[in-house]
């Protein structure tokens, strides 16, 4: 046993050895508190993994000693050579090794490889498996000597575990805080996941003192996000107002005269751009927001939310004087918005009042209601109201009930058998309470003369299953088909908008709004890929094959016919659009540009997405 412990030892410290690859990519800055981290996190990162990979060896020590020492031996190799590619790969892609990027490189449709690249592979191979081995035998007839070396070995123990434990406080601390040059460390260490805890740290903050601290000049950034400095209207040409509404878990099926009858006159009424393929970044709220005010994929958020990047889109809102009205039904500590991207806002509204997610939503209908009776009117003004009745499936209990037989949501006895009508109808008729609310929104709108004078988009950040798929699924968060990620989405906005009906019919994503915004409203003379990934839609799209969508842990790249899912643990699935698996090969292809956009905003350099906005 203590030769085993020996023998992982010694790999740990190559391992972390091989680790400092990660971290010398280029345009990498650390200053000496994430240098001492990351220092502390790969150690304990490490003495952790391969503590887990003793236990699993134990089995063993039963063997004979020389077959032992061969399984070992290729165990060990397999995972420093993993670790050694996996350097390779995060210094090409901004991200780790997985199933899914060891699929696109094998399928001979992205990577040929030499016969030189071969033969390296398996000289590597066999030096790496000879040097295990050799350790082994070292291990095995030089044991007497490491007895007396025996208090090294402890000392180095109670060191590794207490790097370990230091480096997931410190990192819960810097969370808690927003300290990005800790936070950022995260992203350059393979399978590490930091402890964070709100409540352990609100413990010792019972004045709520945490702050979040934006930082103009973060040199530990590890994004390169706008790729170019911004030029913005130069000609300093009027804008006009900007106005989002989103409803939280909006289905696509769900905006009709039936059931949000007044947004649906109001749009018919003022001639609004209706785009019936539009999909969110995510099925959740966190990266459907994210895309939606960002123009890029969601699967960028942990990096920006350690950096605490702002949307250029809100900062250039500033920089053009804007009136800014954030309006949240639900808190927008959770997902951090307040850190991403409202974290240069002065006095951001953190939350409506506690409540039932109906009473919130009328909430801030009234509290911008009476803001924008207010506002500077010799400014432009941008609002965002976004709704949680939908999300919660709820409505007033003395609101008349539209929707029968109508039920309650219970998720603890939900299946794939449980009758969806009286559910989907407690859902509709929480969207149409909602609806009810916005006619007090589109009344104010028409009564002080500025609609003419806004640019008003209504969608939700997601969509909301009712087992659509037959598979026992249901609101969101679980797959990444229509019923969890199309949503309504319309565009008001005058007569200037004639041309968007070019794309109405065209596959949309909530990644077009900003670069639509930005060129036409803001006037931003950059190309649209410094700073996004998404489609103008005031210019006929043509050569759109896919799209990606994100959630907490998992992406997924959605064509036409197929999504092709990479889970949390790196392993991909393809599926057609109901979510059942096929047997077929997906397009590669596909799969590397999607890829491409996920590392874009992390490496620095000359642009390399092909320009598509012209």
């Amino acid at each position: 046993m203590k030769k085993l412990y020996y023998f992982a030892l010694i790999n740990l410290f190559i391992s972390s050895i091989l680790s400092i690859r990660f971290f010398l990519v280029p345009e990498a800055s650390f200053n000496w508190p994430s240098v001492a981290f990351s220092i502390f996190a790969v150690l304990g990162h490490f003495f952790s993994a391969y503590l887990l990979l003793l236990v699993v060896c134990i089995p063993l020590l039963w063997f004979k000693q020389v077959i032992r020492n061969i399984i070992l031996a290729a165990i060990f190799s397999f995972i420093q050579i993993g670790l050694y590619i996996d350097t390779i790969v995060f210094q090409q892609y901004r991200f780790h090794v997985n199933q899914s990027v060891l699929s696109m490189v094998l399928s001979g449709q992205v990577v040929d490889f030499s016969i030189i690249t071969y033969f390296l592979m398996f000289t590597l191979i066999v030096v790496v498996f000879c040097t295990e081995y050799f350790i082994l035998y070292l291990l095995n007839n030089k044991l007497t000597s490491l007895h007396k070396n025996s208090r090294i070995v402890l000392l180095s123990t109670i060191f590794l575990f207490s790097s370990f434990l230091i480096s997931h406080v410190v990192h819960m601390i810097a969370f808690y805080y927003a300290y990005s040059p800790i936070m950022v460390v995260k992203e350059y260490i393979p399978l590490y996941r930091p402890f964070t805890s709100k409540k352990i740290m609100n413990f010792f903050d019972e004045k709520g003192q945490r702050k979040v601290v934006y930082n103009k000049d973060n040199s530990n950034a590890s994004v390169d996000y706008p790729k170019n400095p911004l030029v913005i209207n130069p000609e300093n040409k009027k804008t006009k107002n900007i106005m989002f509404i989103v409803l939280d878990s909006w289905r696509y099926d769900t905006f009709s005269e039936e059931i949000s009858p007044n947004t649906f006159r109001f749009v018919k009424q003022n001639n609004g751009v209706i785009f019936d393929n539009h999909y969110s970044t995510g099925n959740a709220t966190r990266t459907g927001i994210f895309g939606l005010f960002y123009g890029i994929p969601g699967t960028y958020w942990d990096s920006f939310l350690r950096n605490s990047v702002p949307s250029l889109f809100i900062t250039t809102l500033q920089k053009e004087n804007y009136n800014i009205g954030i309006f949240t039904s639900a808190k927008v500590t959770a997902p951090e918005f307040d850190r991403t991207a409202f974290v240069t806002i002065k006095n951001l509204r953190i939350s409506s009042k506690d409540g039932s997610a109906s009473n919130r939503d009328k909430q801030i209908t009234d509290d911008w209601l009476a803001w924008y009776k207010l506002r500077d009117t010799s400014r432009p003004t941008f609002s965002f109201l976004f709704y949680d009745a939908p999300h919660a499936y709820d409505f007033p209990d003395d609101f008349s009930v539209k929707f029968k037989p109508i039920g309650d949501l219970n998720y603890m006895t939900l299946s794939n058998d449980t009758d969806p009508l009286p559910i989907f109808n407690r859902y509709k008729q929480s969207v149409y309470y909602d609806d009810y609310l916005l006619q007090n929104i589109y009344d104010e709108l028409v009564e002080s003369g500025s609609l003419d004078n806004t640019i008003l988009i209504i969608t939700g950040d997601h969509a909301q299953e009712m087992n659509d798929n037959k598979l026992g699924f249901w609101g969101h968060n679980g797959n990444y088909t229509d019923a969890q990620t199309k949503v309504p989405f319309i565009i008001i906005g005058g007569k200037e908008l004639e041309s968007l009906k070019n794309n109405s019919a065209k596959i949309t994503s909530h990644e077009d709004v900003v670069p639509t915004l930005m060129k036409h409203y803001l006037y931003v003379k950059n190309d649209i890929s410094d700073y996004s990934t998404g489609y103008d839609l005031f210019n006929p799209i043509t050569d759109r094959n896919w799209l990606l969508m994100s959630n907490y842990s998992s992406y997924a790249v959605r064509t036409s016919d197929n999504i092709y899912l990479v889970n949390r643990l790196g392993i991909s699935h393809y599926m057609d659009l109901h979510n059942r698996e096929v047997d077929e090969v997906p397009n590669y292809q596909y799969i590397q540009e999607a890829m491409n956009h996920m590392r874009y905003f992390s490496q620095s350099g000359k642009n390399s997405l092909i320009n598509k906005n012209n």
